[in-house]
């Protein structure tokens, strides 16, 4: 057996279910070495490393999901989608890829249709710290720029910068989870928000946006050139100020410099 299909067997394995670890296929058992503690145990220990190893990575990343539900419950939601959803790429740190969708279809959370947002919110906090460093564009770049071109400039934003929209209030259940005291209520019918995650220096900020900016973020997110994007934000939104939009973004460095 090749060391590739090896590996690849060995993880199916991992997450199979616990009981496969009783009976392993023949050509894996012939492929180990045997020794004093029998292999399915041996294989135990490994998938306990694993499975244990990765579920703390998602706990690391999901603080709010876990003061909102329960260590044990979100530990449980975890490896359940530890098993179906291995990692991917070499880097843990961007583990947890698919988790909100995850959570849409765990029968056990149907009683929590908030958690998905709150775990797309988690997420983007998460890609946003870990997001490449880049320049932001400045004043002085833009005012380089021949006022006769900037309806075809395109704007890109920066790595760091994640936009959501929820019917939820994610900020404020943040605020209320991560706070310490958490007395009282959390109101969760006081309306959604439009939001920006984003890392402007070396931790990540979350700033709430009006319905008419966040589209047309998403519009400069999508490719769209600076006249293309004004025009079809001032169809919905005729009261839309692109003036005082681009002052509050250029101040916020949401822009890669050109």
């Amino acid at each position: 057996m090749r060391l590739n299909e090896f590996q690849k067997r060995f993880k199916d394995l991992m997450l199979d279910h616990p009981d496969a670890l009783h009976a392993p296929p023949e050509d894996l058992v012939d492929f180990c070495r045997s020794g004093d503690i029998a292999l399915p145990e041996r294989l135990k220990v490994y998938r306990n490393n694993i499975v244990g190893s990765l579920t703390d990575v998602m706990l690391a990343t999901f603080p709010v999901m876990e003061k909102l539900v329960g260590k044990e419950f979100l530990e449980m939601m975890a490896r359940s989608f530890i098993l179906k959803n291995p990692p991917n790429h070499g880097c843990l740190s961007l583990y947890g890829e698919g988790f909100a969708e995850f959570i849409e279809g765990f029968e056990l959370a149907k009683s929590l249709p908030y958690l998905p947002d709150v775990a797309r919110f988690e997420l983007a906090l998460n890609s946003a710290y870990y997001a490449a460093d880049d320049r932001p564009l400045t004043a002085e770049a833009l005012g380089r720029i021949a006022p006769e071109h900037l309806e075809n400039l395109k704007l890109v934003l920066r790595d760091s910068v994640q936009l959501l929209r929820s019917r939820y209030p994610l900020s404020a259940i943040q605020d209320f989870c991560m706070s310490g005291a958490q007395e009282g209520t959390l109101n969760l019918d006081q309306g959604g928000e439009h939001l920006m995650v984003f890392r402007p220096g070396l931790n990540t900020q979350t700033v709430l946006l009006d319905e008419d900016e966040y589209l047309m973020l998403v519009l400069l997110a999508d490719g769209q050139t600076l006249g293309a994007a004004v025009e079809k934000v001032l169809e919905t939104h005729p009261d839309f100020d692109f003036q005082n939009f681009l002052q509050k973004h250029m101040s916020l460095e949401t822009f890669r410099a050109l």
